[in-house]
C-alpha cells in the first residue's frame, strides 16, 4: 500500500498540498478534535485532562514552571521554583529546608510543641502564661512581677563562684560554703552582717562614731557612756593614773 499523506490548505498559494513526512503542523490557534496520532508529539506545553494517559513512567516527578488548577489536583510529588497561593491547607506533615518568614502575622496557633534551635525574637509586649526555661536567660530591661510569693534563689556554692561585682552592681548573692549574703556594691562583694554570725573579714560599722575591729576585737569610739565598773587596765577617777574617769554608777 502506498504511503499516505495528510491534506492540508496552504493559504499563500490557495491549493491544497499534501504533508510531506518531516513537515510540521502550524494550527495558528486553531484546534484538533478527536485526532489520533501514531507518532510524537511535541509542544512548549500541555492543558487539559490527562486523567486518561497511559503508559506514563512509574514515580515520576514532573517538573513544571506553572501550574494552573481548576477543581482537585491529586499529585504524589510536585516539584516548583515556587508557590504563590492566597491559602492553603495541608493534612500531613510539612518539613521546610529554608526560612519561613511571617510577614504581618496576627495569630499563630500551635496545638502542640514548638521548637525554636536558634531562639526566639520577640518585639513588643508579649503575654505568656507559663514558662520553663532549661537554659539561661539573659534580659536586657527591667523584670517586673506580681508582689506575691516569689521565689528566685541567688544561690553560689563558693565565693569564686560569684560573677564580676562591677558587671552586676545592686546584685544579691548567697554564698553556701560561707553561709552568708553579700551584694555588689562599688565594684566588690560587701558581705551582710547576720545576727549571731561572726563577721570575718573587714570591720564593723555603727553610724560615724564606732568601729568594731573585727581582727583585733578592739571597739572604737568618739566617747563611752554607762557603767564601767567592769572594766580592767583603766585608772579610776582621782587615783592620778589617768585622765579616764570612771564611777561605779555613771549613767548619761
Amino acid at each position: 500500500m502506498a504511503d499516505r499523506y495528510p491534506l492540508v490548505y496552504n493559504p499563500s498559494a490557495n491549493q491544497l498540498q499534501e504533508l510531506q513526512s518531516g513537515d510540521s503542523i502550524d494550527l495558528g490557534g486553531g484546534n484538533i478534535k478527536n485526532a489520533v496520532f501514531s507518532g510524537i508529539i511535541t509542544a512548549t506545553g500541555f492543558s487539559g485532562d490527562g486523567s486518561a494517559l497511559t503508559n506514563l513512567p512509574a514515580g515520576a516527578t514532573p517538573n513544571l514552571d506553572a501550574i494552573t488548577s481548576e477543581g482537585s489536583t491529586t499529585s504524589n510529588t510536585i516539584s516548583v521554583g515556587g508557590i504563590t497561593a492566597a491559602t492553603a491547607a495541608f493534612s500531613g506533615s510539612i518539613s521546610v529546608g529554608g526560612t519561613i518568614t511571617y510577614e504581618d502575622v496576627t495569630n499563630v496557633d500551635s496545638q502542640g510543641i514548638g521548637t525554636f534551635r536558634q531562639g526566639v525574637n520577640v518585639v513588643g509586649h508579649s503575654e505568656l502564661d507559663n514558662i520553663n526555661v532549661s537554659g539561661v536567660s539573659t534580659f536586657s530591661g527591667r523584670i517586673v512581677a506580681s508582689a506575691t510569693n516569689n521565689t528566685i534563689p541567688f544561690l553560689y556554692n563558693n565565693l569564686s563562684d560569684l560573677p564580676l561585682a562591677s558587671s552586676y552592681h545592686g546584685a544579691f548573692a548567697h554564698v553556701h560554703s560561707e553561709g552568708k549574703a553579700y551584694f555588689a556594691h562599688a565594684g566588690a562583694w560587701v558581705e551582710l552582717v547576720s545576727v549571731g554570725a561572726a563577721v570575718t573579714s573587714g570591720n564593723v560599722l555603727v553610724g560615724t562614731g564606732i568601729t568594731m575591729y573585727t581582727n583585733s576585737g578592739i571597739v572604737s569610739a568618739t566617747a563611752f557612756y554607762g557603767d564601767g565598773s567592769k572594766l580592767t587596765g583603766v585608772a579610776a577617777a582621782g587615783s592620778g593614773g589617768g585622765a579616764l574617769d570612771i564611777t561605779s554608777s555613771l549613767f548619761i
